[in-house]
């Protein structure tokens, strides 16, 4: 048997129901915890950087060089952790990374290329928490209504992440500083990971499997279809994003685009916990592009609401929310239902860099279009979204046909 040779799978196969159910949850609740550094570690490095430097050009460089090193950490990690090593990796990756923030923190660093070269050994340093979650969900769940929960759950709670975090970096910046805002999430990453991965151990076993000897670049070329859609649709979210805060500058409220970002989160959250207690009728890859098109619809209520003030933009945001998880979800389902068994951490960690490429690109061309007008920044959000329905409805098609 080779190294690649492995696949997770429950411990004891008679496992019954309820331990099924616990494990899951369990298994759920510590990668939550074990991902907060995705929330708080981002934003605090950049403030981090705009007060050792006082340069915000040096603290811009700071927080693209984590999202980079962000970016390549998870196909980087994952493929180890999906050859049978995933909670060795789990662990190895978390307390590194958790003793790169304490440096960062705590360390004589003051001039800007120290920092952004720490920032991208940071975020390479990122643990693949979310692939190797996901790809025990399968394996977790009781039935199909119980993985599509699994899936809407960890979409939603990972939005949770990105809620939290933030807020409480500002809390943390406030009262003591950035460098308390990175001994948060080096607090809660290393000793999550560490939980984590002693967790995971049990469940994650060497077997004999064809699908694992399948070569990883013809793997993921079957996954095409989807990773297009997933990105495009983070490519048409970060446009979004990037267009409430220049809504707020516009009306003289810059404070006012954290709440409003928080209510389209909120809306995601809401539609999340919503969808994990559907019992769908439909398959993921029959679900996703009408999903999508809800998202579609959503944001195309974001270009008119802006235009009547703030409030109205806050509650398009959140309706424009409501379906963000699920698309999320069934994105995951898509990739979970057709990626090789062996192959299937690989899978959900290249989708993680699928969607980091999309956000930043989004944000990218958003900050070029907003300085026109918020209009365009949502307008363009709403068509890319809408262009990643016709990838989601193409692809289902072809796999159906």
């Amino acid at each position: 048997m080779t190294a690649s040779d492995a696949t997770p799978r429950l411990p004891d196969a008679s496992m019954g129901s309820t331990a099924r159910h616990r494990t899951s949850r369990l298994v759920l609740v510590l990668s939550i915890v074990a991902r907060m550094p995705q929330g708080l570690a981002p934003l605090a490095v950049v403030l981090l950087a705009q007060e050792r430097t006082g340069s915000i050009a040096a603290a811009g460089l700071a927080g693209g060089a984590w999202a980079i090193g962000s970016a390549v950490s998870q196909p980087l990690w994952g493929g180890f952790a999906g050859r049978g090593q995933a909670h060795r990796i789990e662990a190895a990756t978390s307390v590194s990374q958790g003793g790169l923030l304490l440096l960062l923190a705590f360390g004589p660093w003051e001039a800007g290329t120290a920092l952004v070269v720490l920032a991208a050994v940071g975020g390479l340093l990122a643990a693949p928490t979310s692939p190797i979650s996901r790809t025990l969900w399968p394996q977790l769940a009781r039935d199909q209504h119980d993985l599509d929960a699994l899936y809407a759950l960890d979409a939603t709670w990972q939005e949770m992440v990105f809620i939290a975090g933030p807020a409480l970096v500002g809390v943390l910046v406030a009262v003591s500083g950035p460098d308390a805002a990175l001994l948060a999430a080096a607090i809660c990453g290393a000793p999550g990971g560490i939980a984590f991965a002693w967790v995971v151990r049990p469940l994650w076993r060497q077997r004999p499997a064809t699908e694992s000897r399948i070569a990883l670049t013809t793997a993921l070329k079957s996954l095409a279809g989807p990773y297009a859609a997933l990105c495009v649709m983070a490519l048409g979210l970060g446009l979004v994003e990037v267009g409430v805060p220049a809504v707020a500058i516009l009306e003289q409220n810059r404070a006012a685009s954290g709440w409003l970002l928080a209510l389209w989160s909120l809306g995601s959250l809401v539609g999340g916990l919503a969808a994990s207690r559907v019992r769908w009728r439909r398959g993921p890859a029959e679900r996703w592009p009408l999903l999508l098109a809800a998202v579609t619809l959503g944001t195309g209520t974001v270009v008119v609401g802006w235009h009547f003030g703030l409030g109205w933009l806050g509650f398009t945001l959140f309706l424009s929310g409501l379906a963000l998880a699920p698309s999320l979800a069934a994105g995951y389902g898509v990739i979970g239902d057709r990626a090789a068994v062996g192959r299937r951490t690989d899978a959900f960690a290249w989708t993680t860099t699928f969607l980091l490429l999309g956000f930043g690109g989004g944000a990218a061309i958003g900050g070029v279009l907003a300085d026109i007008s918020p209009t365009w920044a949502f307008a363009a959000g709403t068509v890319v979204t809408a262009l990643a329905v016709v990838i989601a409805a193409l692809n289902a098609r072809t796999h159906a046909g």
